[in-house]
């Protein structure tokens, strides 16, 4: 694109002009204005078009670019490490079994710890080993704005802390619990990165048998919480909420999971709220339930 520089102060004088072409955007930087130049007219220079992004869609945690499900082209490769020059690059294909273990194959780089932030939280881990959502970032910041300070919550699947260190950031007493060993190592670590290890009660092992006391908040970030309704549920206070996960709208199974366990299911407050579309025509729920 040709352009003339002018003084950014100046740069109203150049409305209208013959030489100006107005179908293009002017450009400021640094108290200079680079102003589009139709064909034919003199120049002082010539700026080099923006580049634009032809590689796969892909997600950055800390220095590592993961890549969803579709192996891309040796060309679209090249033009994710040429923009994002990432250290490592992994082609996600799925997650395996009840500890939600990644199943990865290494495109570019090696795999390493990183260091990733997300809303004021810091996250170590490796992505290679340990499963990091980044889709339901608008949720960890909902369930923060929403946690009370000195409550009690049971975070039943609690990973590396996704909602755990959003929470006890917030003020909240958080009972830990992770089936997996190795994000239960990241999680006890990312407490204390965020310097809040003295209010998560970190246990590794299956959240139904780890589960104690009354809770005021219940965190069931997994799709298949609604079966581990009957295990919480004599554990939560009255009032007290849960937000179970799901995939599309189970009002109906909450509210049976309820009268099963002796609370009136019609007094329940149960609102939904979509966090992303998971497939077409089918959505990722979590379903907030106040108990009467």
């Amino acid at each position: 694109m040709h352009v003339r520089i002018v003084p950014a102060e100046k740069l109203k004088e150049t409305d209208g002009a013959e030489w100006a072409d107005p179908t293009r955007r002017t450009f400021v930087d640094a108290g200079k204005a680079y102003v589009p130049v139709k064909d034919g007219f003199d120049y002082d220079c010539e700026l080099n078009p923006p580049k634009k992004y032809r590689g796969p869609g892909y997600q950055m945690i800390g220095d590592t670019a993961l890549i969803h499900y579709r192996m891309p082209s040796e060309d679209e490769l090249k033009s994710l490490i040429g923009w994002e020059k990432p250290a490592c690059v992994l082609l996600l294909k799925g997650y395996e079994g009840v500890k939600r273990t990644p199943a990865v194959e290494v495109l570019y780089g090696e795999t390493h710890e990183v260091c990733h932030k997300e809303n004021g939280c810091i996250y170590s881990l490796d992505p290679s080993k340990v499963m990091f959502s980044m889709g339901n970032r608008n949720e960890k910041t909902r369930m923060a704005k929403m946690t009370r300070n000195g409550e009690r919550i049971a975070d039943m699947f609690a990973g590396i802390g996704y909602f755990t260190l959003p929470a006890a950031i917030a003020g909240a007493k958080v009972h830990a619990m992770e089936i997996n060993p190795v994000s239960y190592g990241y999680l006890v670590k990312n407490a204390g990165l965020n310097s809040v290890s003295q209010r998560v009660d970190a246990e590794c092992g299956d959240c139904r048998d780890l589960l104690k006391g009354k809770y005021d908040r219940a965190f069931m970030g997994h799709f298949e919480s609604q079966d581990m309704l009957p295990d919480i549920l004599p554990h939560m206070k009255q009032g007290g909420i849960l937000h179970v996960h799901s995939i599309d709208d189970i009002t109906q199974t909450i509210r049976a999971a309820l009268g099963e366990s002796g609370f009136d299911a019609d007094e329940a407050e149960i609102s939904v709220n979509r966090v992303k579309k998971y497939a077409p025509h089918r959505w990722h729920i979590v379903s907030d339930v106040i108990l009467p």
